[in-house]
């Protein structure tokens, strides 16, 4: 083992003069051979911070030119100091072959500080949805500049995809930090100092085009000059376009004068519309009149639809007139077409009907009606019903009854109905005449039928021989014919 480590020792001295010998044509791999640290060292700690900054590019671990931070972590990270301020073109990131679950979900930082792992600039963030998609050699585009760059990872719960590892852990091969001192450029050895017109005396590391411009210049160099209408003299440093425009103004570089009819002096900055119209205008840039009959000249800045009509007129522009039977000559307190034909403010009296051309039922009282259904608000005395079309029943008083139903109001005291118990009483006491009467009549029967038996009794008794004198009452004797009474009907 001690032998085959010597070699690849031997081999990764050999590569790093190849490799030294290839960055001369380009801006330097500042990381090289710098200080690195990490999070944590797995056991045994022979893949070390720096591992991933000795030149050494093979992928296999046992080849001990990878990093290797401890298992069991939800976070992970690893730091390069690339020894002052420098101008970064790339991040070139080499990681353990086969291990994309690992890798997945890494950052990169670039920072001036180290107090904490994510401080700085993130340069990139690795989002692949699938295991294929992590690339284990990675070239990333990273103008920034700083001193420092950090690899970082990190494990949710739960995983942001469930093919992720389970813990994180970072296992860089190499980290190749393409990049040179800040304020210096050059295609060979960084040699070249960056423009004095360069904000901060930065410049893209292999062309020297400056990263950034002091306010009020632009271009390659930052040679040119903002516009004086652009907001603060602030413009895109590779066009010149301002980022804002002064009040008034518009357009890329500002030179174009907003509507006199914006309601105030500001317009967008691309188109030049107006965010707002002077009152009696509308239109992108409030150039067309509102329409004549709306209410205080006001209307919807993007349609021409009035706010509010004037009294008498209806529609988006008011230019329809109200139906001459409105209540008020206003028809709907608005400007749609559709809401006219169910809103209004009523009819004259006598009408009724969205457009008030229909005339209330003449059983109305006072020839009023419900000005959207047409039923009667009330009845004459006597009526009752929707529409008034019904009588009230005579019994009641002063013929008035409720309206909906035709119930009295005031029952007619002559007329008033007897109560269940005064019923009973009524008919308890004909049915006691009636048998009161029956029974009569069969007594009178009784006596009449015995009468009449008496009567064929003396006919039958026989003459006696001897007459028997009658005593002298002093009366008079009457024929038996005489004692009957006569009929009587």
């Amino acid at each position: 083992m001690a032998r085959r480590y010597r070699y690849i020792q031997t081999q990764g001295i050999l590569l790093i003069i190849v490799v030294s010998l290839a960055t001369v044509k380009s801006d330097e791999n500042l990381a090289l051979y710098k200080t690195a640290t990490q999070s944590s060292d797995s056991k045994p700690s022979r893949w070390l911070a720096d591992a991933a900054v000795d030149g050494c590019e093979q992928t296999h671990i046992r080849s001990n030119c990878c990093t290797h931070t401890a298992p069991d972590q939800m976070t992970a990270w690893w730091r390069v100091d690339l020894g002052q301020i420098s101008t970064i073109n790339t991040i070139n990131i080499i990681y353990r072959d086969n291990f994309q679950e690992r890798l997945a979900g890494y950052k990169l930082y670039v920072s001036n500080t180290t107090s904490s792992p994510q401080n700085g600039d993130l340069c990139y963030e690795d989002t692949s949805s699938i295991l294929a998609a992590v690339q284990l050699n990675k070239i990333q585009q990273c103008p920034y500049v700083g001193r420092y760059v950090t690899v970082y990872n990190y494990r949710n719960d739960p995983k942001r995809y469930s093919w992720y590892s389970d813990n994180a852990v970072l296992e860089l091969c190499e980290v190749k930090v393409n990049a040179c001192p800040a304020g210096s450029y050059g295609t060979d050895d960084c040699s070249q100092v960056c423009p004095a017109s360069c904000y901060g005396g930065n410049c893209d590391p292999k062309t020297g085009s400056c990263l950034y411009c002091a306010p009020g210049n632009y271009g390659d160099v930052c040679e040119n000059t903002c516009s004086t209408y652009c907001k603060d003299r602030l413009c895109s440093k590779d066009t010149g376009h301002c980022i804002e425009c002064i009040p008034g103004k518009f357009d890329d570089t500002c030179d174009q004068v907003c509507s006199l009819y914006c309601n105030t002096t500001v317009c967008d900055k691309d188109t030049g519309h107006c965010f707002g119209c002077t009152d009696g205008r509308y239109g992108d840039n409030c150039e067309t009149d509102c329409p004549v009959n709306c209410k205080d000249r006001l209307c919807d800045r993007n349609t021409g639809y009035c706010t509010e009509c004037i009294s008498g007129t209806f529609g988006y522009t008011c230019n329809q007139e109200c139906p001459d039977y409105c209540n008020g000559t206003s028809c709907f307190e608005g400007r749609r077409n559709v809401l006219w034909q169910v809103y209004h403010f009523g009819c004259t009296t006598g009408r009724y009907g969205t457009t008030c051309s229909f005339m209330c039922p003449v059983t109305c009282k006072d020839f009023v009606c419900d000005y959207q259904t047409g039923q009667c608000l009330d009845c004459y005395p006597g009526k009752y019903g929707v529409v008034c079309g019904a009588d009230c029943p005579d019994s009641c008083a002063e013929n008035i009854c409720n309206k909906e139903d035709g119930h009295c109001l005031i029952q007619d005291s002559s007329q008033t109905e007897q109560s269940p118990v005064d019923t009973y009483i009524i008919i308890i006491a004909v049915l006691a005449v009636v048998c009161g009467l029956l029974a009569a009549a069969l007594i009178t029967a009784i006596i009449v039928i015995c009468l009449l038996r008496n009567k064929d009794n003396g006919k039958s008794t026989p003459n006696k021989t001897t007459e028997q004198s009658s005593p002298d009452t002093g009366y008079t004797s009457l024929d038996r014919r005489d004692l009957e009474p006569a009929h009587v009907y």
